[in-house]
């Protein structure tokens, strides 16, 4: 792009991206060690008192993850009023874009969901949450790498402003923030205390969406959805495609509680058992070109005669012998 972008600090913007939840995006160019990024300016009300020293603080904790799977920010600064973010360049398709057409892949959806919950698994593990994770926040990178997007900084994003609002005055909240509201946990819904246990549920929602097509909250308007959220329970996913193992209709039911007491406890061990669905969803593909395994008896563990092969060939051969030397006792006592 041209230099008429200008620059911010030691940023070379190079073109606009679009507008995230931060503000502005540009893809800049970092001459202080020559590498790309996303510059994320964020709007100017959030550079003054305690508002800019709290963004500051979230931002220092949110540079401190590292992981494949999150975006990581480089680096926050001021330029002429406003904050600024250097993240992570990352090319690929949302989560979003990629179900446009339909579910997903149920292998490819389960490795991503693993993906992201040892992602969030990472960040809980250092004392940050998510909060705002929805298809948008994630991307597939061209080489299957799930990347989750503004990990920590949910709170100064406009769906961050949405969310609080939905929770206050769910009427008062637009049709078209749909979009982040379907993927609220109900304590998010009802302004309740937010833990780790929040960004489970949330994961549950997109994998149940992944894997089905089908959000298992959305309704028509933002309030009847927040009414599904703490109200409805969904159905199972393997109603709604049945080439899905039983297994994830129990791993996504725990996931899904609506009491944080009676859910999956931590993202790490959502990541287990997504990852003990990806190995049953796998066999499935495997079993009608696997033989049945002859099971190994252990150290003087004799088997059932009906499961050794050729066990009942043995028994009629004994049979046949009984009867012989019956037959051979009942003619000498003729």
């Amino acid at each position: 792009m041209s230099e008429e972008l200008g620059t911010i600090a030691h940023y070379n913007l190079l073109e606009r991206i679009g507008e995230g939840g931060l503000g502005e995006v540009y893809r800049a160019r970092d001459t202080k060690v020559g590498r790309t990024v996303a510059l994320k300016l964020a709007p100017p009300g959030l550079a003054e008192g305690h508002r800019g020293r709290r963004l500051i603080e979230d931002a220092r904790a949110a540079a401190e993850l590292s992981h494949p799977n999150v975006a990581t920010l480089f680096d926050i600064g001021h330029h002429d009023g406003r904050f600024y973010l250097a993240y992570e360049f990352v090319q690929g398709d949302t989560l979003r874009q990629q179900m446009a057409s339909g579910p997903m892949n149920g292998r490819h959806a389960l490795d991503l969901g693993v993906q992201v919950a040892d992602a969030l698994a990472e960040g809980h593990a250092r004392g940050v949450i998510h909060k705002d994770l929805r298809p948008g926040a994630v991307l597939e990178t061209a080489k299957g790498s799930a990347k989750v997007l503004d990990f920590g900084m949910a709170i100064w994003t406009r769906s961050g402003q949405t969310r609080a609002l939905a929770a206050a005055s769910p009427a008062s909240v637009s049709t078209e923030a749909l979009a982040i509201v379907a993927y609220l946990s109900p304590e998010q819904a009802l302004g309740g205390r937010i833990d780790a246990r929040t960004d489970v549920f949330s994961l549950g929602v997109l994998l149940y969406e992944m894997l089905t097509g089908t959000n298992p909250f959305a309704a028509p308007d933002p309030r009847s959805t927040i009414g599904r959220i703490t109200h409805t329970t969904p159905p199972l996913p393997s109603t709604l495609n049945p080439d899905l193992p039983k297994m994830i209709d129990v791993v996504l039911s725990r996931a899904l509680a609506r009491d944080p007491d009676s859910r999956t406890e931590s993202a790490a061990k959502l990541a287990a058992d997504l990852r003990r669905c990806l190995a049953v969803l796998e066999g499935h593909a495997a079993e009608p070109n696997v033989a049945r395994a002859r099971p190994v008896p252990a150290r003087g563990e004799i088997l059932p005669i009906e499961e050794e092969r050729g066990g009942s060939d043995l028994w009629w051969l004994l049979a046949l012998l009984a009867a012989a030397l019956a037959a051979g006792v009942f003619f000498w006592l003729l």
